[in-house]
Formats: structure tokens, C-alpha cells, sequence
């Protein structure tokens, strides 16, 4: 088995960080992995926003915990009450994936990106986690101003996250792969 095929059956999503910085040559590699992903046409519609300050990704998780505070969902609710609630799990760093709202296949495309960035991340020995949920409140009125504080581009829309750091967890046995998913037409 090659190393890229290991990666990308090694790679696992890792929801607990140590502190440590990541190196600023890691994430130069890890964002030009993203930029490489396949896009429709070769648009490439997407805009990379990576934050390294706490400050800031506590920010947006305090926004987020607010929101989903006033959700009249339970699980929002129940999440949001959660003593240690992080919309980055703990990461020191997250790149944020913007893709421009007038390209077709932005979200295609930029789910590529984000899953480049995350098994280039494996390959260098961090940790990543693919993430949705933490644009809750940048979707909101009120919470609209973090995409100008983020200097999110006009016309550009956060679709993705990829937290990001060394891995602080043990991680068991893996789950199966669900069955009879593939057909094949012959």
C-alpha cells in the first residue's frame, strides 16, 4: 500500500488538541493542498481564511453558543450548554472555506479543498476535523459582522472549517463501513 492510499484510510477526525502551535510551513503545504483540490472548470471559488488566534475562534464559538442557546431544537440546546463548548474543538488553528456564491458548484468544490487540506494535515502528523457547524452564527443578522472582522471576501459565503493541531486523544477501534453501499453495473 503507497502513502497517499495510507492516508487517506488513516486519517481520522480528531475532536481534542494540544496547545501546540502548528508550523507555518505545515500550513503553507496543507493550504496548497487545498488550493490544488479539483474544481468545476478549474474555477477554484473558494477563499481561505486561517486563524491562529484563540482569541478569534473563541469569538466565533461564543457567537455560535449564543445562537444555538436561543434554538428551539434540543440538540443545538443541549450542545451549547455543554461547560466546554468549542465550535473548534480546542484547535489552535482553523481554516475557514469560503466558496463565491455565484459559482454553481462552490460547495463541491470547496469540500474538495477542505478534504485535501485534511489528509495533507494527516500526512504531516496533525490532526484534523472537518467542520459545518461553526458558521451557526455567521449566517445569523447578529452575527453577520465576523465575516468582516474574518475579512471574508463580498460575495463569498463560509461553507467549511478544517480545525487543525496535534492530535490530544486516543482513538479506538474505527467503525466498520457501513455495507452493501456499492454497486457495480457491469
Amino acid at each position: 500500500m503507497n502513502e497517499t492510499i495510507r492516508s487517506i484510510l488513516g486519517r481520522r477526525s480528531i475532536r481534542s488538541y494540544k496547545p501546540t502551535p502548528v508550523e507555518e510551513e505545515k500550513m503553507r503545504i496543507i493550504l496548497e493542498c487545498g488550493q490544488y483540490a479539483p474544481s468545476a472548470m478549474n474555477r477554484q471559488p473558494w477563499h481561505f481564511t486561517v486563524i491562529t488566534d484563540r482569541k478569534v475562534l473563541d469569538k466565533i464559538s461564543a457567537e455560535n453558543q449564543k445562537v444555538m442557546l436561543k434554538s428551539e431544537a434540543e440538540g443545538p440546546q443541549r450542545a451549547a450548554k455543554d461547560p466546554d463548548f468549542d465550535s473548534f474543538r480546542g484547535a489552535p488553528v482553523a481554516i475557514i472555506v469560503s466558496g463565491d456564491q455565484d459559482a454553481g458548484f462552490a460547495a463541491a468544490d470547496c469540500a474538495n479543498a477542505v478534504q485535501s487540506m485534511a489528509i495533507a494535515a494527516y500526512s504531516l502528523g496533525l490532526g484534523s476535523c472537518y467542520l459545518a457547524s461553526f458558521k451557526i452564527a455567521m449566517e445569523k443578522p447578529e452575527g453577520a459582522y465576523l465575516l468582516d472582522e474574518l475579512g471574508i471576501p463580498q460575495g463569498y459565503k463560509p461553507l467549511y472549517a478544517l480545525s487543525l493541531g496535534y492530535s490530544n486523544e486516543s482513538l479506538g477501534e474505527r467503525a466498520p463501513r457501513q455495507e452493501n453501499t456499492v454497486t457495480f453495473i457491469r
